[in-house]
């Protein structure tokens, strides 16, 4: 196994709290399945994406990761406001989704299966090496699939509403 890049940074009760409550709010817990290639490929993501840029750059100058600008063809076609995202994956996605964990509500579930698919990533037999990403084995390949599949099932806009 290779060890990770990311080193684990302490965090206030107070950003920890704030960031649960901006992953509840506008967060987005995400696995993504790729199979059409060679060996299939899972990535974990947590991303917030808003109009507000401050907010953004404050999640990255305090967690890291990643920010963009969505392009104008990203954007809805009724947006006038730029829409920024922040993002982040794999080792510090695990720390933070820990961090974060005690304060969320809504999104707790989400969270924690993140976390179970994180697992799988460290308890595997393959490693990044000279020749890419190893074959997953198909034992740990189905249980991401589930993982994956749990972590939908919360998604709001993939439930049907009745009366």
């Amino acid at each position: 196994m290779t060890k990770s890049k990311y080193t684990k940074k302490e965090y206030t009760i107070a950003e920890a709290a704030y960031m649960a409550g901006l992953m509840d709010g506008e967060g987005t817990f995400f696995i993504g399945n790729y199979s059409n290639t060679r060996n299939g490929f899972f990535q974990t993501v947590l991303k917030v994406t808003s109009t507000d840029k401050v907010m953004i750059e404050w999640i990255y100058n305090v967690f890291g990761g990643w920010i963009s600008e969505y392009t104008s063809k990203q954007r809805a076609k009724n947006s006038k406001s730029s829409v920024f995202s922040w993002g982040c994956t794999g080792d510090r996605l695990t720390h933070i989704c820990e961090v974060i964990l005690p304060y969320l509500t809504c999104k707790r579930n989400q969270a924690e299966i993140l976390l179970e698919m994180r697992k799988t990533y460290h308890n595997s037999e393959y490693v990044k090496g000279k020749q890419g990403v190893q074959k997953i084995p198909d034992s740990v390949k189905q249980i991401r699939l589930e993982f994956m599949k749990k972590l939908q099932s919360l998604h709001c806009r993939n439930h049907t509403l009745t009366n």
